[in-house]
Protein backbone atom coordinates (compact mmCIF):
# COMPACT_ATOMS: atom_id res chain seq x y z
CA UNK A 1 0.00 0.00 0.00
CA UNK A 2 3.57 2.77 0.57
CA UNK A 3 3.42 3.55 -2.89
CA UNK A 4 -0.07 3.85 -3.46
CA UNK A 5 -0.94 5.70 -0.44
CA UNK A 6 1.94 8.15 -1.17
CA UNK A 7 0.05 8.81 -4.62
CA UNK A 8 -3.19 9.09 -3.58
CA UNK A 9 -2.22 11.16 -0.70
CA UNK A 10 -0.44 13.34 -3.04
CA UNK A 11 -3.52 13.40 -5.99
CA UNK A 12 -6.14 14.36 -3.28
CA UNK A 13 -3.83 17.78 -2.66
CA UNK A 14 -3.04 18.19 -6.10
CA UNK A 15 -6.78 18.39 -7.05
CA UNK A 16 -7.62 21.09 -4.22
CA UNK A 17 -4.42 22.96 -5.52
CA UNK A 18 -5.92 22.95 -9.17
CA UNK A 19 -9.21 24.20 -7.68
CA UNK A 20 -7.21 26.65 -6.04
CA UNK A 21 -5.57 27.86 -9.01
CA UNK A 22 -8.63 27.99 -11.24
CA UNK A 23 -10.43 30.30 -8.59
CA UNK A 24 -7.89 32.65 -8.84
CA UNK A 25 -8.01 33.10 -12.35
CA UNK A 26 -11.81 33.36 -12.32
CA UNK A 27 -11.35 35.86 -9.76
CA UNK A 28 -8.89 38.08 -11.73
CA UNK A 29 -11.17 37.79 -14.77
CA UNK A 30 -13.94 39.14 -12.32
CA UNK A 31 -12.44 41.82 -10.66
CA UNK A 32 -11.63 43.00 -14.20
CA UNK A 33 -14.51 42.84 -15.05
CA UNK A 34 -15.48 44.79 -11.74
CA UNK A 35 -17.84 42.03 -10.65
CA UNK A 36 -18.01 43.09 -6.77
CA UNK A 37 -20.34 40.03 -5.47
CA UNK A 38 -18.62 37.26 -7.78
CA UNK A 39 -15.30 38.39 -6.35
CA UNK A 40 -16.56 38.48 -2.68
CA UNK A 41 -17.62 34.83 -3.25
CA UNK A 42 -14.28 33.53 -4.90
CA UNK A 43 -12.81 34.41 -2.21
CA UNK A 44 -14.74 32.77 0.30
CA UNK A 45 -14.45 29.84 -1.57
CA UNK A 46 -10.68 30.16 -1.69
CA UNK A 47 -10.53 30.79 1.72
CA UNK A 48 -12.68 27.34 2.60
CA UNK A 49 -10.70 25.50 -0.54
CA UNK A 50 -7.74 26.96 1.60
CA UNK A 51 -8.49 25.33 4.69
CA UNK A 52 -9.92 22.78 3.28
CA UNK A 53 -6.45 22.11 1.74
CA UNK A 54 -4.80 22.28 5.90
CA UNK A 55 -6.75 19.12 6.59
CA UNK A 56 -5.90 17.04 3.76
CA UNK A 57 -2.31 17.51 4.04
CA UNK A 58 -2.59 16.86 8.43
CA UNK A 59 -5.01 14.14 7.27
CA UNK A 60 -2.23 12.87 4.76
CA UNK A 61 0.73 13.28 6.95
CA UNK A 62 -1.50 10.53 9.85
CA UNK A 63 -2.52 8.58 6.96
CA UNK A 64 1.08 8.34 5.64
CA UNK A 65 2.12 7.18 9.38
CA UNK A 66 -0.60 5.13 9.68
CA UNK A 67 0.62 2.82 6.29
CA UNK A 68 4.19 2.89 7.98
CA UNK A 69 3.18 1.69 11.28
CA UNK A 70 0.54 -0.61 9.94
CA UNK A 71 0.73 -1.31 6.42
CA UNK A 72 -2.98 0.39 6.23
CA UNK A 73 -4.78 1.27 2.81
CA UNK A 74 -5.12 5.18 2.74
CA UNK A 75 -8.59 5.64 3.37
CA UNK A 76 -8.26 2.91 6.33
CA UNK A 77 -5.02 4.58 7.33
CA UNK A 78 -6.70 8.46 7.39
CA UNK A 79 -9.77 6.76 9.70
CA UNK A 80 -7.14 5.00 12.20
CA UNK A 81 -5.04 7.76 12.42
CA UNK A 82 -7.89 10.83 12.79
CA UNK A 83 -9.19 8.80 15.47
CA UNK A 84 -6.30 7.95 17.39
CA UNK A 85 -5.30 11.89 17.74
CA UNK A 86 -9.21 12.21 18.54
CA UNK A 87 -8.62 9.97 21.73
CA UNK A 88 -5.55 11.09 22.62
CA UNK A 89 -6.07 14.95 21.49
CA UNK A 90 -4.84 16.52 24.62
CA UNK A 91 -1.59 14.80 24.38
CA UNK A 92 -1.00 15.02 21.21
CA UNK A 93 -1.37 18.51 20.95
CA UNK A 94 0.58 19.26 23.75
CA UNK A 95 3.37 17.35 22.04
CA UNK A 96 3.07 19.03 18.93
CA UNK A 97 3.12 22.75 20.13
CA UNK A 98 6.16 21.64 21.89
CA UNK A 99 7.28 20.13 18.69
CA UNK A 100 6.56 22.98 16.41
CA UNK A 101 8.44 26.06 19.16
CA UNK A 102 11.85 23.88 18.93
CA UNK A 103 11.51 23.50 15.52
CA UNK A 104 11.15 27.27 14.89
CA UNK A 105 13.79 28.06 16.70
CA UNK A 106 15.97 25.35 15.67
CA UNK A 107 15.46 26.73 12.22
CA UNK A 108 16.00 30.07 13.03
CA UNK A 109 19.50 29.50 14.69
CA UNK A 110 20.38 27.57 11.49
CA UNK A 111 19.35 30.82 9.50
CA UNK A 112 21.53 33.13 11.67
CA UNK A 113 24.29 31.25 12.93
CA UNK A 114 24.96 29.67 8.91
CA UNK A 115 24.42 34.00 7.80
CA UNK A 116 26.74 35.60 10.42
CA UNK A 117 29.26 32.77 9.94
CA UNK A 118 29.02 32.61 5.86
CA UNK A 119 29.88 36.57 6.93
CA UNK A 120 32.81 36.26 8.76
CA UNK A 121 34.16 33.79 6.47
CA UNK A 122 33.48 35.83 3.61
CA UNK A 123 35.21 38.81 5.38
CA UNK A 124 38.43 36.98 6.60
CA UNK A 125 39.13 35.31 2.91
CA UNK A 126 37.53 37.48 0.09
CA UNK A 127 37.02 40.65 1.93
CA UNK A 128 40.02 42.28 -0.07
CA UNK A 129 38.10 40.91 -3.85
CA UNK A 130 34.06 41.70 -2.42
CA UNK A 131 32.89 45.08 -2.35
CA UNK A 132 29.87 44.21 -0.58
CA UNK A 133 28.88 41.47 1.94
CA UNK A 134 25.28 41.91 2.51
CA UNK A 135 24.50 40.15 -0.95
CA UNK A 136 26.31 36.82 -0.67
CA UNK A 137 25.58 36.69 3.23
CA UNK A 138 21.85 37.33 2.22
CA UNK A 139 21.87 34.52 -0.10
CA UNK A 140 23.94 32.34 2.43
CA UNK A 141 21.17 33.09 5.13
CA UNK A 142 18.46 32.02 2.35
CA UNK A 143 19.76 29.15 1.60
CA UNK A 144 20.58 27.71 5.18
CA UNK A 145 16.75 28.87 5.96
CA UNK A 146 15.64 26.31 2.88
CA UNK A 147 18.10 23.45 4.21
CA UNK A 148 16.44 23.93 7.55
CA UNK A 149 13.13 24.10 6.51
CA UNK A 150 13.80 20.73 4.67
CA UNK A 151 15.81 18.81 7.70
CA UNK A 152 12.86 20.26 9.90
CA UNK A 153 10.39 18.64 8.07
CA UNK A 154 12.10 15.58 8.37
CA UNK A 155 12.41 15.81 12.26
CA UNK A 156 8.90 17.06 12.73
CA UNK A 157 7.44 13.96 10.73
CA UNK A 158 9.42 11.83 12.90
CA UNK A 159 8.11 12.87 16.07
CA UNK A 160 4.76 12.58 15.07
CA UNK A 161 5.73 8.72 13.76
CA UNK A 162 6.98 8.26 17.29
CA UNK A 163 3.98 9.86 19.42
CA UNK A 164 1.60 7.61 17.36
CA UNK A 165 3.47 4.51 17.79
CA UNK A 166 3.88 5.58 21.62
CA UNK A 167 0.15 6.09 21.87
CA UNK A 168 -0.52 2.98 19.77
CA UNK A 169 1.81 1.28 22.02
CA UNK A 170 -0.47 2.05 24.98
CA UNK A 171 -3.32 1.38 23.42
CA UNK A 172 -2.75 -2.83 21.99
CA UNK A 173 -0.50 -3.32 24.93
CA UNK A 174 -0.50 -3.68 28.62
CA UNK A 175 1.67 -1.64 30.85
CA UNK A 176 4.14 -4.95 31.30
CA UNK A 177 4.46 -5.86 27.95
CA UNK A 178 4.59 -2.06 26.30
CA UNK A 179 8.02 -1.61 23.94
CA UNK A 180 8.04 2.28 24.59
CA UNK A 181 10.04 3.11 27.43
CA UNK A 182 9.48 4.70 31.13
CA UNK A 183 10.99 7.59 30.29
CA UNK A 184 9.49 8.24 27.03
CA UNK A 185 6.39 8.20 28.83
CA UNK A 186 6.97 10.30 31.65
CA UNK A 187 8.28 12.83 29.11
CA UNK A 188 4.74 12.88 27.16
CA UNK A 189 3.10 13.00 30.59
CA UNK A 190 5.15 15.66 31.91
CA UNK A 191 4.75 17.78 28.34
CA UNK A 192 0.65 17.24 28.82
CA UNK A 193 0.19 18.40 32.16
CA UNK A 194 2.31 21.62 31.69
CA UNK A 195 0.29 22.18 28.50
CA UNK A 196 -2.75 21.57 30.65
CA UNK A 197 -1.77 24.04 33.62
CA UNK A 198 -0.87 26.95 30.42
CA UNK A 199 -4.13 26.36 29.02
CA UNK A 200 -5.98 27.14 32.24
CA UNK A 201 -4.10 29.42 33.56
CA UNK A 202 -4.88 31.70 29.81
CA UNK A 203 -8.47 30.64 30.25
CA UNK A 204 -8.56 31.80 33.47
CA UNK A 205 -7.08 35.49 32.49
Amino acid sequence: YHLGTAAFGSLIIAVVKTIRAALTYVQKKAAKSKLRVAVVILSVLKCLLWCVEKCLKFINKQAYIQTAIFGYSFCKASRMGFFLILRNVLRISAVSVVSQIVLFIGKIFITVASAVGGYYYLEIHFGDELNYLMVPTLLVGIVAYAVSEMFNEVFGMAISTILQCFVADEELFDADERFSPASLAGTIDSTQQKYKKKKQVGVSA
